[in-house]
């Protein structure tokens, strides 16, 4: 192999653990954090009056709250970090009372989400008993998260040349000309840049100001030039630390916690800040929410940041209240059927749009809801606090990601059709829904003589992949005896069952009666054997090499309890179906014991044809999936069929809907249950670290993690792609699958 490739190899496993320690960190910061400032009381106010001089001032400007400790008074490795997300130190001696706890804390603090700065002296390379000195594995176990491998090489030359980067240099010129110490770091990171670099008589480069994602090292002896001056801008330091660096795409929201908010942005997969009030530095940030806030918009930094090309949502009441029957989409915010419409049928206050305004959503009154005004380079959207609920988190997504100039939004790229209760027991029961369409029939007859044919027909029509849910009784039982005499009911169950398992379509199972498994329903041992029965009734009708991976709960109800007993019986399961339009705790896409993904299905049923389509585009704008069921006999049901339309009018409108979706949304795929539940998985697990830099967004992911992976991807200019591929694309909207562990979007140069 040659040299090249060997360190482009290393660069990379380099980059790929550094990805991984900061997936680990999560995406989002949601409450008000503050600095922890440390000293030693032994120093005779070294660390403290440069701490309080310098840094102090810096952090209250930057709306951070801190503390300031003398780390020798305290027992640091017994405190609790969990109030801070920065912690500065500054120390002139290397000695420290348990110097490798020390160290093992501040690790455990950077690998928890928090960033260290570290100014002059790491402060911990001696234990003050004098035993139990900490090693270089001690010591690069905190460096290395900064990207920095260390070695014992302090000594003092005459700097010949300082070079300070010239984004975060305080002055123009500086003077270095007396003798001064350095140390040998070592950068072994892509994400860490030095600041400061020192070019020595004895003819090696020193670096002597680091910066990193996690933290930053400073020596003091460079901290300030010969004439006392400040080397190192600051305030822009601290901001990068606490607020993110440019190079990370980003949104800030800024207002009161929400929670349908928080969760509409959770499953972007995008880096987001929450804060109370407005932060002093925003360019590092692509978007800004304000949440619950007031238009126009008056505050100086906002309008500045506008003005320089930003954009900034306003969610919040207006000046106009209304009943508002439905909602209606301009196609640049999502591409949709013609006549999409989504029902609404609620008061909302909104604001009157201006003159001038870019109308994104209208109700069916005429009036625009959603919509934005150019001002300056940036733009304002306006988006009524009223739209802010469950079901229309996608509408809300895109209203502000179709916006921004240059984004990009991780997103699943997959559909599954769930057909609950069945297989399912039939009672021979004559019912009149049937009899007036059919004629002489029984709801066995329908199930699997008209029902199920007619289903065949459509999945080999439209290619679509099916699993099934197996259930084998309707029976009430909660305590022994656990039997299966329904399942006997007719012949016809059985030959579906036969059929199934020699076809192209995967069986799920919706356990061993129609009981939710809550433990308010059951108690464990008691469902515990229930579930162990029905595996072995499973063994018995489907064979030995069955093996389920997917399950439905009855009622779509279940609780964690219930998941945890079905794993124990069934550990192959990868998914649980529920519904999205729940309101229990597991109606949100959420991983449990790291193993088993909830799938909250977001629509249901066969008609009325525009809601389901509605339901569907509204999850495609949310995580790029939908997630569909309906039952065999929705038909003679009163709350599923309740205009008591024929079986040949649902299976029109069922039809009909599958066709739309498959004609306006070709790079969706459609897979069973479980593949989808896989790939939901590996969406939430693998998160893709996403960088920007001028006109440029690159998307990194891992060694290791799945591909293909997909986005949405929007560009207000002509754009380039390496290392993906345009699956689809529609007005602004484009449909990116990425290929290779890297892949970049740049804007063509005119």
């Amino acid at each position: 192999m040659c040299k090249a490739c060997c360190e482009h190899r290393r660069i990379f496993s380099t980059l790929t653990l550094l990805v991984f320690l900061l997936l680990m960190l999560g995406t989002s910061s949601f409450v008000e954090a503050k600095a922890l400032l440390l000293y030693k009381g032994s120093e005779q106010g070294y660390g403290y009056n440069i701490l309080m001089k310098y840094f102090a001032p810096v952090l209250k400007e930057l709306i951070e709250t801190y503390d300031v400790l003398d780390v020798e008074s305290i027992d640091f490795p017994s405190m609790d970090l969990t109030p801070y997300n920065l912690i500065v130190t500054c120390y002139y001696s290397p000695q420290m009372v348990n110097a490798k706890r020390y160290l093992e804390k501040l690790t455990y603090f950077v690998v928890n989400g928090g960033k260290i700065l570290i100014v002059n002296n790491l402060g911990a390379s001696i234990d003050a008993s004098g035993t139990n000195h900490p090693g270089l594995a001690e010591i690069n176990s905190l460096y290395n998260l900064l990207g920095i491998s260390y070695t014992f090489s302090w000594k003092k030359v005459t700097p010949l040349k300082v070079i300070v980067d010239n984004n975060y240099s305080a002055v123009s010129s500086l003077k270095f000309e007396k003798l001064r110490d350095v140390e040998r770091y070592k950068l072994i990171s892509p994400y860490s840049k030095s600041l400061i670099q020192v070019l020595a008589e004895d003819g090696n480069t020193y670096d002597m100001a680091i910066l990193s994602n996690l933290g930053a090292i400073i020596s003091y002896s460079y901290l300030f030039d010969d004439d006392g001056k400040l080397t190192i801008d600051l305030p822009h330091l601290l901001a990068t630390l606490i607020y993110g660096s440019d190079g990370s795409f980003r949104v800030l929201v800024v207002g009161k916690e929400n929670y349908e908010l928080q969760k509409a942005l959770d499953y972007t997969l995008l880096d987001y800040d929450w804060k109370s009030s407005i932060v002093p530095v925003l360019s590092s940030y692509d978007l800004v929410i304000l949440y619950n806030w007031e238009f126009p918009i008056t505050d100086a930094k906002l309008l500045k940041y506008i003005m320089d090309g930003g954009t900034v949502a306003v969610i919040g009441k207006g000046n106009t209240q209304k009943q508002i029957d439905s909602l209606t989409l301009d196609k640049e915010l999502f591409p949709t059927p013609p006549d999409f419409y989504i029902s609404f049928a609620r008061n909302v206050s909104f604001q009157i749009p201006p003159s001038g305004a870019t109308l994104l959503v209208t109700s069916s009154q005429g009036g625009g809801l959603v919509w934005k005004i150019v001002s300056g380079l940036g733009q304002i959207i306006y988006y009524p606090i009223d739209l802010v609920r469950k079901e229309l988190r996608g509408l809300l997504i895109q209203s502000v990601l179709s916006q921004v100039p240059f984004s990009i939004q991780p997103i699943v790229n997959s559909w599954s059709m769930h057909l609950d209760d069945f297989p399912l027991p039939a009672y021979n029961r004559k019912l009149d829904i049937l009899t007036r369409e059919f004629g002489d029939i029984t709801d066995n007859d329908f199930y699997y003589n008209i029902w199920w044919p007619s289903m065949k027909q459509l999945a080999a029509e439209l290619g679509i992949k099916y699993t099934t849910f197996f259930v084998a009784n309707y029976n009430a039982a909660i305590t022994w005896p656990f039997s299966f005499q329904e399942y006997a009911n007719t012949p016809q169950q059985l030959l579906a069952l036969k059929e199934l398992i020699n076809s192209n379509f995967e069986i799920g199972i919706h356990g061993y009666n129609h009981i939710p498994l809550t433990s308010e329903r059951w108690k464990a041992e008691q469902l515990d054997l229930a579930l162990s029965i029905f595996k072995i009734f499973l063994k018995n009708t489907l064979g030995e090499t069955y093996v389920p991976y997917a399950y439905v709960a009855p009622d779509n109800i279940i609780d964690a309890f219930g998941v945890e007993r079905l794993l124990k019986t069934f550990p192959s399961l990868k998914i649980v179906g529920t519904t999205y339009r729940g309101s229990g705790t597991l109606s949100e896409f959420e991983i449990l014991f790291d193993k088993v993904v909830v799938v909250p299905r977001t629509t249901y049923g066969y008609y009325p044809k525009e809601k389901l389509i509605a339901n569907s585009v509204l999850s495609l704008m949310m995580l790029g999936t939908y997630q569909y069921f309906l039952h065999p006999d929705d038909l003679f049901s009163n709350d599923r069929n309740p205009e008591k339309k024929t079986w040949a009018d649902m299976y029109e409108s069922l039809r009909s809907f599958l066709l739309t979706m498959k004609q306006y949304y070709p790079f969706l795929r459609n897979q069973w249950a479980s593949e989808s539940g896989d790939t939901i998985y590996i969406f939430f697990k693998e998160r893709p670290l996403i960088k920007k830099q001028q006109g440029r967004l690159t998307v990194v992911l891992p060694i290791g993690y799945h591909l293909p992976r997909y986005y949405y991807f929007r560009s207000s200019e002509p754009f380039v792609l390496t290392g993906g591929k345009i699956v689809y694309s529609y007005g602004n909207l484009t449909i990116i699958e990425q290929i290779e562990n890297i892949m970049e979007v740049r804007k063509q140069v005119k």
